[in-house]
């Protein structure tokens, strides 16, 4: 009897320790991310990107967390050239590069679901804004259509949450549906302003998002 107790008592201890969504906790986190890609051959093409974006939350019941984060992205598609033959005789053509950067606002609301004290599946929904600008990057180095872009923006993401000690989280999510809606905006006033919509179903496992998140 002895020994049943204290393994009970222990494994209400472990379940204690790690069971971090209950009301009033704080969740604080958010992602980061950086690409670059480069293509040699007969034009030389080169691309980056970086993201970074900081989370707050705040759990209104237990497995219930309502929050807002913060989206910073920046890229930068370099302009190249290549040599070409027309009839036989070689000529330089060329394509123009870009860059740009936006900032966001993202509320958010999530809950999760119990597979054991350290592991937690979730369902996350997101809506927002952000506002960017992009700059189109000539050939000859120069600078022109500066353009200021709107977001609107709405997704839903599942997700898989372990906790390896207290407080921490580590996740992954993908995507499920997602839907922005693009303002277009160019500085030059004898070009119509423009206006996208985007929608797109499905996950795709190989490129999951990656996260961490400190529970208080």
């Amino acid at each position: 009897m002895k020994r049943l107790l204290l393994t009970a008592i222990a494994a209400g201890f472990c379940v204690c320790s790690y069971a971090q969504t209950e009301k009033g906790k704080v969740i604080l986190g958010g992602s980061i991310g950086f690409n670059s890609s480069k293509v040699d051959g007969q034009a030389e093409q080169k691309a980056t990107s970086f993201n970074i974006g900081p989370a707050i939350g705040f759990f209104v019941d237990k497995n219930i967390v309502v929050g807002l984060g913060l989206e910073y992205t920046t890229n930068k598609n370099d302009p190249y050239s290549y040599t070409a033959y027309f009839n036989g005789l070689p000529y330089t053509n060329g394509t123009n590069g870009s860059k740009g950067e936006s900032l966001g606002i993202i509320p958010f609301f999530r809950y999760y679901w119990d597979l054991h004290e350290r592991v937690k599946l979730f369902g996350q929904a997101n809506t927002g804004i952000s506002w960017g600008k992009s700059t189109t990057l000539n050939i000859d180095g120069t600078e022109s259509e500066n353009v200021d872009d709107t977001y609107f923006k709405g997704s839903i993401q599942s997700g898989i949450a372990f906790f390896p000690v207290k407080r921490l989280a580590i996740e992954l999510k993908v995507p499920l549906f997602q839907y922005h809606h693009q303002k277009v905006n160019y500085h030059d006033p004898s070009i119509t302003s423009s206006r996208y919509n985007h929608f797109s179903f499905g996950s795709d496992l190989t490129k999951p998002i990656l996260g961490v998140n400190f529970h208080f």
